[in-house]
C-alpha cells in the first residue's frame, strides 16, 4: 500500500479542518442548549488528544505518522486505536512495524466490502514476551481467504490469534521480544 507522503501545509489543512468540525459541532450543539452533547463532545476531543499524545510517545514515528494520517485519505476502512501501558523496550522496530501494518491494513482493505460501514479499532499494549496487538473489525468481509492467507503466512516470528466470521473478527498479533 503506498501511502502518501505528507507536507507540513498539509498535516496542518487537514488538522484544522478537522478542529473546525469538532468546533462547528460544539456551536451548534450549545447554540441548541445541548449541553449534554458538547460535553460528550469535548470529552471525546481530550481522549482523542491524550491518545495522540501517548500514540507520539511511543518513539516509534513512522508508525505514529500512519495511525495520525490514515483515516485522511480515501480508504474503505476507517481506523482508530487506543494506546494502553506500554513498555518501550519491548516495542517492535519501527520501520518493520510500520511496514506489517501497511501490509495487514491493504488485505483488510481489499477483503472488505468496499461500500460497507468497516472500522478497525486497534489497541496497543505490552506483555513480558513482546508488543501487543489486538484488532476488531466490524464491518463485511468479502475475501475471507486472503485475510486467513496473510494472518497464516505473513507474520513471522509473531504469535498469531484469530478468528474471522462474516462481519466481525478479533485478531491479536504479538510481536515477540528480539
Amino acid at each position: 500500500m503506498k501511502m502518501r507522503e505528507w507536507t507540513t501545509v498539509d498535516v496542518l489543512r487537514h488538522a484544522r479542518h478537522d478542529w473546525l468540525n469538532k468546533v462547528q459541532l460544539i456551536k451548534g450543539y450549545a447554540s441548541l442548549n445541548k449541553m449534554e452533547k458538547v460535553k460528550n463532545i469535548v470529552e471525546d476531543i481530550i481522549r482523542e488528544a491524550q491518545q495522540e499524545s501517548k500514540l507520539s510517545n511511543l518513539h516509534l514515528p513512522e508508525f505514529a505518522e500512519l495511525l495520525l494520517t490514515y483515516n485522511w485519505e480515501g480508504h474503505t476502512v476507517r481506523i482508530a486505536y487506543e494506546i494502553l501501558d506500554v513498555d518501550r523496550n519491548v516495542l517492535p522496530d519501527d520501520r518493520e512495524l510500520t511496514g506489517w501494518m501497511k501490509n495487514f491494513f491493504a488485505i483488510v482493505e481489499e477483503a472488505v466490502d468496499p461500500n460497507g460501514d468497516n472500522r478497525l479499532s486497534l489497541s496497543v499494549s505490552t506483555l513480558p514476551s513482546g508488543a501487543r496487538f489486538f484488532f476488531e473489525f466490524s464491518g463485511t468481509i468479502k475475501k475471507y481467504g486472503l485475510l486467513a492467507g496473510f494472518l497464516e503466512n505473513d507474520c513471522p516470528g509473531m504469535n498469531v490469534i484469530h478468528a474471522y466470521p462474516q462481519s466481525a473478527f478479533p485478531v491479536e498479533i504479538i510481536f515477540l521480544k528480539a
